[in-house]
């Protein structure tokens, strides 16, 4: 019977910049000059009213309340009133290129990592380049993945990151203090994490206790190796390799510990039974949690996990690139970063005031309280580069997730779990292709 433990990953929203750099800049005695913050250029004073189309290329379920009730949605409404937003989600009648085909235009795309080759593929991503030269917009200011990877679409720069999904390995501190075992420290490796949960795993007093959850979907979608699953120059999946060996063994031997196997992220927060949870932060009911760092590879000692970030970009089809580009930079300006940050959500920018100000305002009773919390842990010194995200990597992740599922269960060794998910996956997209 096959072990279930992992659930599958809807799509959600990673970035980061450098604790280092905080350290260094509150600590050191430059000048206010040198530390002074990189603010984005100023928005423009534009008052003409005007209706621009939003379209979240992600979440099918989204809708316009959600959107304008959202950080971005109030932003918007306090700094351009002359707006009026039109939203559209993506789904039946209103994918990418059927927005195309049907002449709908659209002027800012809210998506996640995944939505950029179904965008590029219809050519509805818009080359920012000139606009940032022409409004003289210092890059420097983001997280260097988060603009890096989108050049993998054609080589340009298509939006901003707005924001980004702290992850890092929390645990439960009740837990701990019941078994008198020391709490988890920052810089761990897998390896120590591995065996520290074989002695959280555990039933007392007809209780079971989990060592470990994660969900492997996530984990490949920020994964510290820089994996791909499809290599878009040779044309050819490639999960076969020393390193995907690595990677699927690594967290398939946290489901095979004895009494693992039935675990689940959710139990973190709601049975509160699960001792540690690599995952993002979620909304709690109990404030006995805490985290540290993400436990990295003893292959890549230091590498944090990749951006995991949210993008507006910028329609190809959009009449009104320019005031988009204003509502970007107003997205990404310190002020907004700031703002987003104290209340316990990543920010992009490198400002390292703004950094430091994380989670300082969140909402205790909104199961935020960062009060006393290791937030630093969300902050790596190195983040891995970006895995090349093409659109045929769902059909591989569903292979993968099959091949997960076998090793767990014992049905089949790594080696050939994955040698099995590769030709399978390839017979899929070639038909796909046809």
């Amino acid at each position: 019977m096959k072990r279930k433990r992992f659930q599958k990953l809807g799509t959600a929203s990673l970035a980061a910049a450098l604790l280092s750099t905080v350290v260094t800049a509150c600590s050191s005695g430059t000048d206010s000059a040198a530390t002074a913050p990189k603010e984005a250029p100023a928005v423009k004073d534009s008052k003409e009213p005007v209706e621009l189309v939003v379209y979240n290329a992600s979440n099918s379920t989204a809708t316009a309340e959600a959107f304008m009730d959202s950080d971005i949605g109030k932003e918007i409404k306090a700094k351009f009133p002359q707006v009026t937003i039109k939203f559209i989600a993506t789904g039946k009648g209103t994918t990418p290129n059927e927005l195309i085909v049907s002449g709908q235009a659209v002027d800012l795309v809210l998506c996640s990592v995944f939505s950029f080759p179904s965008l590029a593929d219809t050519q509805l991503l818009f080359d920012m380049s000139e606009l940032i030269k022409k409004n003289r917009y210092d890059l420097n200011r983001l997280g260097p993945n988060t603009v890096e990877f989108q050049k993998q679409f054609g080589g340009g720069i298509y939006g901003f990151p707005v924001s980004s999904a702290p992850t890092a390995l929390f645990y439960n501190k009740d837990i701990f203090d019941k078994f008198g075992v020391p709490y988890p420290k920052d810089g761990m490796t897998w390896d120590e994490t591995y065996e520290l949960a074989k002695k959280m795993t555990r039933t007392d007093a007809g209780t079971t206790y989990y060592g470990f959850a994660t969900r492997y979907p996530f984990m490949y979608n920020t994964n510290q190796l820089s994996l791909s699953y499809y290599n878009p120059t040779t044309q050819n999946v490639q999960v076969t390799d020393d390193k995907f060996k690595l990677f699927m063994e690594n967290f398939t031997r946290f489901s095979q510990i004895p009494g693992n196997d039935k675990v689940n992220t959710d139990m973190f927060g709601k049975e509160k039974n699960v001792a540690m949870m690599a995952y993002q932060i979620g909304r709690w009911d109990f404030d006995s949690w805490d985290m540290v760092s993400l436990p990295t590879f003893k292959e890549a000692p230091g590498i944090g996990p990749q951006d995991y970030a949210t993008y507006m970009n910028i329609s190809s089809t959009s009449k009104n690139k320019d005031l988009a580009f204003e509502i970007l930079t107003a997205l990404t300006s310190d002020e907004y970063q700031m703002k987003i940050s104290k209340a316990g959500t990543l920010p992009v920018v490198t400002t390292p005031e703004v950094i430091k100000a994380f989670g300082q305002s969140a909402d205790g009773s909104n199961g935020r309280n960062f009060k006393g919390k290791n937030v630093g842990a969300f902050f790596a010194k190195e983040r891995a580069k970006p895995s090349f995200v093409t659109k045929y990597d769902d059909i591989v992740a569903k292979r993968m997730t099959t091949a997960f599922n076998a090793i767990v269960a014992g049905e089949k060794d790594s080696i050939s779990a994955l040698r099995e998910a590769q030709e399978g996956a390839t017979k899929d997209i070639a038909s796909v292709k046809k």
